[in-house]
């Protein structure tokens, strides 16, 4: 049997029993220290799993903040827009009440002058039938050589005045422009 003995192909008592001890070791590794190492893998494999899910939903909660975002900075925009007209709308108004006011303190003031004109005319004029009426009185004194009574001063005073008011409105109507001149 020299020829079995040194023959690979046929197996010896010491295969045998090696591959007896390692199937012993398959078996014991498969039934005790397999199932840890497949548990671990598997506890690894959904902190995985989880990680991934976690990373997606923050990616999401990510995205829905950055529309938020988007969405809150587009109306902010729009609010400033709205309250930038709302202030051009209320300056524009504030500029036209001033301007209102404006004018019609410069009506008021227009017609105060007017009125103090009007006045201080009146003045002068009763001042002047005042020094005509005194000047009328003495030439007629000198004219006459005697003393008039209060009755004749007041109808020669009455005439000489109606005289100068006819002739100063008279003045009035040559200085205007194209009056008195027809045609123009």
């Amino acid at each position: 049997m020299v020829i079995g003995a040194s023959n690979f192909l046929v197996p010896n008592a010491t295969f045998v029993v090696e591959l007896i001890i390692f199937l012993l070791v398959l078996g014991f590794l498969a039934k005790w220290v397999l199932p840890y190492l497949n548990k671990a893998i598997e506890g690894r494999q959904q902190a995985i799993e989880r990680s991934i899910g976690e990373a997606d939903e923050a990616r999401r909660r990510a995205s829905d903040l950055e529309q938020q975002q988007r969405q809150a900075l587009e109306q902010s925009r729009e609010e400033a827009r709205l309250l930038k007209d709302e202030a051009a709308r209320v300056g524009e108004q504030l500029r036209q009440e001033l301007q209102k006011k404006g004018e019609e303190e410069y009506q008021r003031l227009v017609a105060r002058a007017s009125a103090d004109i009007d006045a201080s005319a009146r003045r002068a004029a009763e001042e002047l039938k005042g020094q005509v009426a005194g000047l009328v009185v003495t030439v007629v004194e000198r004219v006459l050589g005697e003393g008039v009574t209060l009755a004749d001063q007041r109808r020669i005073i009455d005439n000489a005045i109606a005289e100068v008011e006819a002739q100063a409105a008279g003045a009035d109507v040559l200085a205007t422009p194209g009056a008195g001149r027809p045609g123009l």
